[in-house]
C-alpha cells in the first residue's frame, strides 16, 4: 500500500511538471545543459534527464532503472518551489535551525542521524571510501566530513565523529540556510535521508528505506 501512495504522489508531480518552465528555472538555478529536447540533471552525482514529452526521469547511465520516490521528488520540487532568483549563503546549519523544518527535527534525528552514526561507528574509513566514491569533496572537520551537491546549486555537507570508550559515534547533515530557496522544507529531510542512503550504498550496506 505505501509502495501505491508513492507511486500516486510522483505520478502527481509528472503531471505537474508538464508545465513548468524549464527554460526560466535552469537560468535561475544555474543548471547546465538546457535544451529544446530533454533535460539533463545532476543529483548527488548520477545524472539524469526529464523528458520533454512526457516529463518522467530516467537514469541516463541505466535507463531500465524505476528511479525511485525521492530521486523524483527531490528533481521536481526543485523546480516547482524554488524562488525566483534563490541564492545560498554559505552559512550551513543543521535541520532543526533551519527555518520551518525544526518540528521535523527530532524524526529526523531518529530515522536519519542516529541510524548513520550507529551504522558507520568503527567504520571511518569505510565511509570516507564511500564518500569519495560518490565523489564528495572532503572537509577538515571531524573524523569524516564530506560536501556533497545534491544538485549543481544545492551543496550539502555531513560530519562523522567516531565513537570511543567514553562516546558513541555521532554524526550531523548540515544545509544551507538558505536551502528552502531552492526547495520545499519537507522535501529538505528527504534530500539528507537519501544522501545517508547513497553512502550505504556505496558502503555496500543496508538503506535506510
Amino acid at each position: 500500500m505505501e509502495q501505491d501512495n508513492y507511486k500516486n504522489v510522483c505520478e502527481y508531480w509528472r503531471l505537474k511538471a508538464l508545465e513548468f518552465d524549464y527554460e526560466e528555472r535552469y537560468a535561475a538555478l544555474g543548471l547546465p545543459g538546457y535544451n529544446e529536447n530533454n533535460l539533463p540533471i545532476t543529483y548527488f552525482g548520477v545524472n539524469y534527464e526529464i523528458n520533454r514529452v512526457d516529463a518522467r526521469i530516467h537514469n541516463l547511465e541505466n535507463p531500465q532503472e524505476e528511479v525511485d520516490f525521492y530521486t523524483q521528488s527531490a528533481i521536481y520540487h526543485l523546480f516547482y518551489f524554488s524562488k525566483e532568483a534563490p541564492r545560498n549563503s554559505g552559512n550551513f546549519i543543521p535541520l532543526h535551525e533551519l527555518r520551518g523544518a525544526a518540528p521535523f527535527s527530532p524524526a529526523f534525528k531518529k530515522s536519519t542521524l542516529m541510524p548513520f552514526a550507529k551504522t558507520f561507528e568503527g567504520k571511518t574509513e569505510q565511509l570516507i571510501e564511500a564518500a569519495e566514491k560518490l565523489g564528495f569533496e572532503r572537509l577538515p572537520n571531524s573524523d569524516a566530513g564530506f560536501q556533497a551537491m545534491a544538485f549543481v546549486c544545492m551543496p550539502i555537507r555531513f560530519l562523522f565523529w567516531d565513537g570511543d570508550e567514553e562516546l558513541p559515534a555521532q554524526a550531523t547533515i548540515l544545509f544551507d540556510e538558505k536551502i528552502t530557496e531552492f526547495t520545499h522544507e519537507e522535501t529538505v529531510i528527504g534530500i539528507g535521508g537519501d544522501l545517508v542512503n547513497r553512502l550505504f550504498s556505496a558502503a555496500g550496506l543496508k538503506r535506510l528505506i
